[in-house]
């Protein structure tokens, strides 16, 4: 039968439990007749996926399932397997040929490791610039990536701490130490700045439009908050919740964050009253020029009120920014989003805050590096 490995292909998937119907089993029986004689491996390999895989889900599943009908039992000793010939026969009395050089090291295990890793990086890849309002929130990859982009930002932070020190000289203390060399400055001491530890306060929405960016924004922040100095974080909708112990806390996926923060009463609302949140916030810290308010918003302040044609929230947001060091947003939205009529972005950049785009993982990631 010559589209017997065509329907064993079919049972493995299957198998996988992907969903593998009549007319995909005809269409990739129709490529294999059509293309055995000409494609190699990896070309049939790919055209398969187009027939076979609906969603990115299933590509390891696929992968495996090749792997057990193309790939094992094949003799890749004298060259990769990606360019073996389709025919069994012809696979196994293949010679090596004068002008190739010697055996390959690339053994079907080798292959098979290899392609598996190159698959987790575009995977890795993938989820790091998709938008984040789209991620799994059960699926332990993505978790277990935050969790692994998070410690290579503490440390590239921490390693940012280390080179931000002075290196000007201080003569008095410089002449003294070289007084027993005559007067030779041979060692030198060098001025040590003055150590200010910052304060970093953030305000996370959790309003219906916010809840699955501020999920996100946790995940990332449980493994680098350690390298901030002093860190308080808080969650708002229409009060004013301090969820920083959460932080110390075990999780194996972004649902059982959510879990966390309904434990503590915090459930998202249709709207966030940013007035009454701003307020109780500027009332409850004590904001200085060592501080610096990070608050993650989409900027969508339907129950503010215009006096004047000025925002309500806006006029306390001006505030915050007079006593504090500086106000940065994150704005999960999209910036062609930013300017419709029902967004205050504009409002809040007037009063002096500075918005960032934060739509990915990325974008979070490399913000929160640059605190």
């Amino acid at each position: 039968m010559s589209y017997e490995k065509i329907l064993t292909l079919s049972y493995y998937l299957r198998f996988e439990r992907m969903d593998v119907s009549i007319r995909s089993s005809i269409t990739a029986t129709k490529v294999w007749n059509q293309y055995k004689d000409s494609f190699t491996l990896k070309e049939l390999k790919d055209a398969l996926r187009c027939i076979y895989v609906k969603s990115r889900e299933d590509l390891p599943k696929y992968e495996r399932a090749f792997n057990n009908v193309f790939i094992y039992n094949r003799n890749t000793k004298y060259q990769k397997a990606d360019n073996i010939p389709l025919d069994i026969m012809e696979n196994q009395n293949y010679k090596l040929h004068e002008n190739e050089e010697g055996p390959r090291e690339d053994t079907t295990r080798e292959t098979i490791i290899r392609r598996r890793l190159q698959h987790k990086k575009v995977i890795d890849n993938t989820i790091l610039t998709q938008d984040v309002k789209t991620l799994d929130s059960i699926d332990y990859r993505v978790f277990a990536l935050c969790d692994k982009f998070s410690k290579k930002i503490a440390n590239q932070r921490k390693i940012r701490k280390k080179e931000d020190v002075s290196r000007q000289i201080h003569i008095p203390k410089t002449i003294r130490k070289n007084l027993k060399n005559g007067g030779h400055l041979i060692n030198l001491v060098y001025k040590k700045p003055p150590l200010h530890k910052s304060n970093h306060l953030f305000l996370c929405d959790i309003s219906s439009s916010c809840e699955w960016a501020t999920t996100w924004f946790f995940a990332i922040m449980r493994g680098c908050y350690e390298s901030f100095d002093k860190l308080s974080i808080y969650d708002f909708d229409h009060r004013l919740v301090n969820v920083t112990d959460v932080l110390n806390m075990e999780f194996k996926n972004s649902f059982q964050i959510n879990v966390a923060h309904q434990s503590l009463g915090l459930y998202p609302r249709a709207h966030s009253d940013m007035t009454k949140s701003f307020t109780e916030f500027l009332k409850t810290n004590k904001l200085d020029h060592n501080t610096d308010v990070i608050i993650l918003t989409d900027c969508r302040d339907w129950n503010g009120r215009r006096i004047d044609g000025v925002l309500e929230s806006a006029t306390i947001l001006r505030k915050i920014v007079v006593k504090s060091r500086q106000v940065i947003i994150f704005n999960p939205e999209e910036k062609f989003r930013w300017n419709t009529p029902t967004s205050c972005v504009r409002d809040y950049e007037e009063v002096g805050a500075k918005v960032y785009q934060t739509n990915t993982l990325e974008e979070f990631a490399q913000a929160i590096r640059e605190i």
